[in-house]
């Protein structure tokens, strides 16, 4: 297939469809169109002598759609943006936790990662974070400060230091504090502090006892799921409209009946109308594989089929797991963004990586800067500058065109718009940044078809993907 013309075909049960890179768009065809632009994809038959292409290319569709630069769009307009326009701001206040999590990103099971450790921000390395974010927060209605660890209610006077100094700093704005935690350190006086200063506050939780205390212990091997609960209970009886927005975070992982816990959520009164956030364990660098049970998978699948029913209204939302609420909501984006038909630049980037710095600065304990808080501490790539020296620019706008690293096979892709690769899936470590970015393509671009494939099943019930003829 010419490198000019670019598309991928496929099929469901009931019609094929191609998606066309040009126009980001999908469109339903007949067999004999299918067949023919098939031939194409395969090289078996040059574009330019396809009938079907060329009545596309005359409604504006499947037309060539050469990518002559690999850059992302933020590129210019980013060190603007590191000095106007900051979004968030997390402290990493401590790097200790009262829990030894079995999955934890922190616990050693993860290559060339940190592990816990007694080092913890000092409340002048808090000032100064605050002091650098809100000088590049100009242009933004609203400042949002997050607290990370660790636990970070280890540090809970360090946060209260923190929340007075930032309100005492800005003028004129919303200011809004957020926070995820293990949930065993919310006493009465610190969820009330929590709730004059208007925290959003989501608490991590795997389910039942039975589920939660497998692998979410404190450092003594003890679980931590009945001082959690209590806590809770405390919260929804003593601020009921505070408790009501608050979210709960349970991580899947191998340890877990995922089928247990879901019953568990489903049947607990005090976790009805509850977001319940559901995340699966981090595999990047993960140094043993996972082996989940073949009921998870069978759970997983159910889940989400009655998911895609509720959304085509053959089955109440009611009846819909919180498990899917992140596949419903990428289906709903999805469905949205294939109706644009913008056509594609010449200068343009893959999806996945953001305007790394602008979105969520993370400051480590010591002043250190990074993109977010999901990058790997330990590897020097993602350190984008210290407290002191400011943020390192250059570094910056590396991260954000890591398609540079593989411009050939990206310029060429089908998956160019679609493709959800982030810096921080990258093995920078290895010294073979193009090659581990590679073995990442396979994944990306299977991702991106099923979903295509999912969303395209769904509009033959009753959504509406455009029909061009």
């Amino acid at each position: 297939m010419s490198n000019a013309v670019i598309f991928k075909t496929f099929r469901t049960y009931k019609h094929p469809y191609v998606y066309d890179r040009h126009t980001d768009s999908l469109l339903i065809l007949s067999e004999d169109e299918y067949r023919e632009l098939l031939k194409v994809e395969k090289g078996e038959l040059p574009h330019e002598q396809s009938p079907v292409i060329k009545k596309y290319q005359e409604l504006g569709i499947l037309k060539s759609n050469v990518v002559e630069k690999i850059e992302h769009p933020g590129t210019e307009i980013i060190e603007h943006y590191l000095k106007t326009r900051m979004k968030q701001l997390t402290l990493q206040v401590t790097q200790q936790c009262n829990m030894r999590c079995e999955y934890c990103i922190y616990s050693g099971i993860y290559d060339n990662n940190r592990t816990h450790s007694n080092h913890r921000m000092s409340l002048e390395t808090a000032k100064k974070a605050i002091d650098f974010f809100l000088e590049r927060n100009g242009e933004l209605p609203i400042v949002v400060i997050g607290f990370y660890g660790g636990e970070p209610l280890l540090e809970f006077d360090l946060i209260r230091q923190c929340v007075e100094y930032a309100k005492s700093r800005v003028e004129g704005k919303k200011i809004r504090f957020n926070m995820t935690t293990n949930g065993t350190l919310l006493t009465d006086s610190v969820v009330d502090y929590m709730v004059e200063n208007d925290f959003t506050l989501c608490i991590s939780l795997d389910g039942s006892k039975q589920e939660h205390d497998v692998s979410r212990k404190f450092v003594n091997g003890e679980g931590s799921f009945d001082i959690i609960i209590h806590n809770i209970e405390r919260i929804q009886k003593r601020h009921p409209e505070y408790y009501k927005e608050i979210m709960i975070l349970t991580t899947i992982n191998p340890y877990m009946d995922l089928g247990c816990a879901l019953e568990y959520f489903s049947t607990k009164e005090i976790f009805s109308d509850k977001q319940i956030i559901f995340n699966a364990m981090n595999e990047i660098n993960l140094n043993r594989e996972l082996n989940y049970d073949k009921n998870y998978f069978k759970i997983r699948n159910f889940e989400h089929i009655k998911m895609l029913s509720s959304l085509i209204g053959k089955l109440d939302k009611k009846y819909v797991s919180p498990l899917t609420i992140s596949s419903r909501s990428k289906v709903e984006r999805r469905q949205k963004h294939i109706h644009n038909h913008s056509e594609i630049l010449p200068i343009t980037h893959h999806g996945g990586p953001c305007l790394a710095g602008v979105q969520r600065l993370f400051v480590r304990v010591d002043g250190t800067l990074f993109p977010c808080e999901r990058v790997n501490e330990m590897i020097d790539n993602f350190k984008i500058g210290t407290l002191d020296d400011g943020l390192d620019v250059g570094k910056i706008k590396k991260l954000i065109n890591i398609g540079e690293l593989t411009d050939t096979e990206c310029k060429k892709c089908w998956n160019l718009r679609q493709c959800s690769i982030c810096a921080r899936e990258v093995d920078f470590e290895a010294n073979l940044p193009r090659e581990s970015k590679l073995r990442e393509c396979p994944k990306s671009c299977s991702n991106a078809l099923f979903d295509m494939y999912e969303l395209c099943a769904l509009n033959e019930f009753d959504l509406d993907i455009e029909e061009t003829r």
